[in-house]
């Protein structure tokens, strides 16, 4: 039993869990202090519980990066949103629905995340993963497509503290 609770016991991480659920301990026992008779013991079981269930992630998640890639989130959802709906009541403007490839290296949540935003974003939606990356349904050329990709890619990055090598 021990060995499957230390694969994700770090002393932080079990500091960390034991401090947010002592907080939510003292806020739901209205500050009590006989109540720590019962809460000391459940946040440390819990703390242990949440290492198994919960392992601490690999991704470090940088605030600012975080906050940037919002920012970028909700300026791209707003631009592609106006493109989309100039595009589909002008028939003069292009709709040029299309498959492409694009090769990323991101992996685990930071390609989910991608796959998740980029399919948020107007235009664009991931069809599937490939050995190299992604095959993406888009409604522009997909010269138009990719630098946009590499901006989200670039953003995500950053969010998680990656290095992102260049393409």
């Amino acid at each position: 039993m021990m060995n499957h609770l230390a694969r994700g016991f770090t002393p932080s991480s079990f500091i960390v869990r034991s401090l947010v659920g002592g907080l939510f301990w003292w806020i739901i026992s209205e500050g009590d202090a006989s109540s720590w008779m019962i809460g000391l013991p459940s946040v440390l079981i819990c703390s242990l519980v949440s290492l198994r269930v919960y392992p601490p992630s690999p991704y470090r998640i940088h605030p600012l990066g975080l906050l940037r890639f919002a920012g970028y989130f909700l300026y791209a959802s707003l631009i592609a949103g106006i493109d989309i709906a100039r595009r589909t009541l002008d028939r003069r403007l292009p709709v040029c629905s299309c498959m492409t490839d694009f090769t990323t290296q991101l992996t685990g949540l930071p390609l989910w995340l991608f796959m998740i935003t980029m399919s948020l974003l107007p235009g664009t939606l991931s069809v599937r993963t490939t050995q190299k990356g992604l095959k993406i349904h888009c409604l522009d050329t997909p010269d138009k497509i990719q630098p946009e990709l590499l901006r989200l890619e670039n953003h995500i990055a950053r969010a998680f503290s990656l290095t992102q090598p260049p393409h």
